[in-house]
């Protein structure tokens, strides 16, 4: 399991990227009828907000993306 925390201070369990997306869009205000297209909102919001790219061909690439633009943050992985 691996902790994550959000710009704002959010912390998420998740076990994979597929699971952290899904706990993303049950905690952020958009609105979407599935992951893919949870993924696609929140990618142009970072691009219309920061002007930041990020992919969304699928949740490890997005959830990398997230990370790597300091929208998400590692804090511990936890082996079990």
């Amino acid at each position: 399991m691996t902790i994550y925390v959000t710009r704002q201070g959010t912390k998420f369990n998740a076990d994979s990227a597929t699971e952290l997306v899904e706990k993303l869009q049950h905690q952020e205000s958009i609105s979407s009828n599935s992951l893919q297209d949870f993924m696609n909102q929140m990618a142009k919001r970072c691009q219309t907000e920061d002007g930041v790219a990020i992919r969304t061909l699928d949740p490890e690439i997005f959830i990398a993306d997230l990370i790597q633009n300091d929208y998400l943050s590692v804090i511990d992985v936890i082996d079990g």
